[in-house]
């Protein structure tokens, strides 16, 4: 047992205590000091003011080396990393995340020298620079302030990778807060460029457009959204879903399950998807917690039942994709499987975060193929982000006829796309209830 390991087994409180200290002083560096100097701080912590024969870093951090805990000092050195991006981000210092980076890739980390300690650390550094907890930090830089060299085409899902960041529990705080927030702001610029888009290609004035397509799919995107839309009143997925949810309260999981295929395998056109996918849910939903068949159904079986749902769709390792995953996507149509998952979502919205986390572990399996290798699997995340950005709560999509001649039958080019913020719908809506209001007091004085 290291000397180190036993004394964080023997006095945890005061070796958490310093370590805590550590991140306190870097906090505070951040907060006081202009980034550049805060920067200074955090690299004379963790790189120290060497030469070839010295070491000079944090107290706290040279016990960790002395104790040859190289586990312990990469955890430590992510969580400052997060520390400064996440107050670089408050004070909109974002850029300095790209010098941050630059400090991993200096050549005097690949000198050699006569202190032990020295080359420890230097070879720590290097190994973090090559690390997993070193790319996710690129990718916040990539998509916060734009690559410093062309990136893969998994770079365009990096919302994904945040959203499984933000869930996993062996991130720190700091890393988390940062995925959560970075995770937003691509969702919500995602939905903004859309509407744009979307607006602005129906629109006679094509020139000088500000807004280019946020999607791979070309005017095709068009056709996808309008086909989205067609399923209008009773039959769109939002109202299918709430009668599913309203006919579904109060009867045993057991009848919840059984309907379940019904509401997923509604309106599926093609029949060796339904097929596919009937048989799956016949393998694994009557063996699903089964010991809660007799009970009535409620959220947290709704949600768990879901969440196991989206791991028989998309990857039970979460690692590969899962057979009913290449075998749906065999068949050559991303849309049923995106609409199936969207479903699933509509009936369980706190399942969207699992959802992302998974597919991010889909990306990771892809991402060293080539783009033309996984056009399927490109268009199928690209369906996705259309959908969800689609039925998201803070944009309204919809349709409006332009043709109106009833007695052809309906066709696409006859509609027009119209979105709107919901926020300034529901604004839009008060001020005209309060004017109304205010005209009806009127009326009655005079």
């Amino acid at each position: 047992m290291s000397k180190l390991l036993q004394e964080k087994q023997d006095e945890p409180a005061s070796f958490y205590l310093e370590q805590q200290q550590l991140y306190s002083d870097l906090l505070a560096a951040t907060r006081q000091m202009p980034p550049v100097e805060s920067l200074a701080k955090f690299e004379g912590m963790f790189f120290g003011h060497s030469s070839s024969t010295g070491l000079d870093v944090s107290p706290f951090l040279y016990k960790i080396l002395f104790a040859n805990d190289e586990t312990e000092f990469r955890n430590t050195l992510k969580r400052a990393c997060y520390i400064l991006v996440n107050n670089w981000e408050r004070s909109c210092q974002s850029d300095m995340v790209h010098t941050l980076l630059a400090l991993f890739d200096q050549s005097s980390l690949k000198k050699s020298t006569a202190s032990l300690s020295m080359t420890r650390l230097r070879q720590w550094l290097l190994n973090f620079a090559l690390s997993q907890d070193f790319e996710e930090l690129k990718l916040y830089a990539t998509q916060r302030i734009g690559p410093t060299h062309p990136d893969s085409w998994s770079s365009r899902y990096a919302t994904y990778q945040f959203a499984a960041q933000a869930m996993d529990d062996r991130n720190s705080l700091e890393q988390k807060e940062a995925a959560r927030k970075m995770a937003r702001r691509l969702k919500n610029k995602f939905k903004h460029e859309l509407a744009m888009y979307t607006a602005l290609s129906q629109s006679s004035r094509h020139l000088d457009r500000k807004y280019s397509n946020p999607t791979v799919l070309g005017d095709q995107v068009l056709r996808l959204i309008k086909a989205i839309l067609m399923r209008r009143g009773q039959f769109s997925y939002r109202n299918v879903a709430r009668l599913f949810q309203r006919q579904m309260a109060s009867i045993s999981y057991r009848d919840y399950k059984e309907n379940l295929v019904d509401y997923l395998c509604f309106a599926i056109a093609q029949p060796e998807f339904v097929i596919a996918l009937e048989t799956a849910l016949a393998q694994l939903l009557p063996q699903l917690y089964a010991d809660q068949d007799k009970k009535e159904v409620d959220p947290s079986l709704v949600l768990r039942t879901c969440n196991r749902l989206i791991e028989l769709l998309i990857t039970e390792d979460n690692y590969r994709p899962s057979p009913l995953f290449e075998r749906l996507m065999a068949q050559g149509n991303p849309l049923n499987l995106a609409t199936l998952i969207l479903k699933i979502i509509l009936i369980s919205p706190s399942s969207q975060l699992y959802l992302e986390a998974r597919l991010a572990s889909l990306i990771n399996y892809y991402r060293p193929y080539m783009e033309a290798e996984c056009r399927g699997i490109v268009q199928f995340l690209e369906i996705c982000d259309v959908m969800f950005a689609i039925y998201s709560d803070n944009v309204e999509y919809s349709l409006v006829r332009i043709k109106l001649d009833q007695n052809e039958p309906e066709k696409m080019e006859d509609f027009h796309i119209f979105s709107r913020s919901s926020r300034a719908a529901q604004q839009r809506a008060k001020l005209a209830l309060r004017q109304r209001q205010s005209e009806q007091v009127g009326s009655k004085r005079s």
